[in-house]
């Protein structure tokens, strides 16, 4: 069974661009996991300060031993300052559609 997140980011004022490359920047660190299925990093459309991060791994585990890489420290002390508050995270269950394997 696939593991799933839905990651809500508010950026402090005109910090929107710098969070999202962090978060682009960062999630290179997963493009040689075959755990990590999907890592989508998204605007709002009408929100200046709202970025959104899908993940999709094959399992909680597996994300949870992606998230213990020591190189991936530097970019959470890089983003943290530029939001406002802590992210708030959903963890949400998916059941079919285009995309998602078997």
């Amino acid at each position: 069974m696939t593991y799933a997140l839905l990651n809500k980011l508010t950026a402090k004022q005109d910090q929107r661009p710098r969070v999202v490359e962090i978060l682009l920047e960062s999630g290179k660190l997963f493009d040689d996991n075959p755990a990590c299925l999907l890592y989508l990093v998204s605007e709002s459309a009408d929100d200046p300060n709202l970025v959104w991060v899908v993940d999709l791994w094959t399992s909680r585990e597996a994300h949870v031993e992606a998230l213990k890489a020591p190189e991936l420290r530097p970019f959470v002390d890089a983003a943290m300052p530029l939001l406002e508050g802590m992210p708030e995270q959903l963890e949400i269950r998916p059941v079919g559609g285009k995309g998602l394997p078997d």
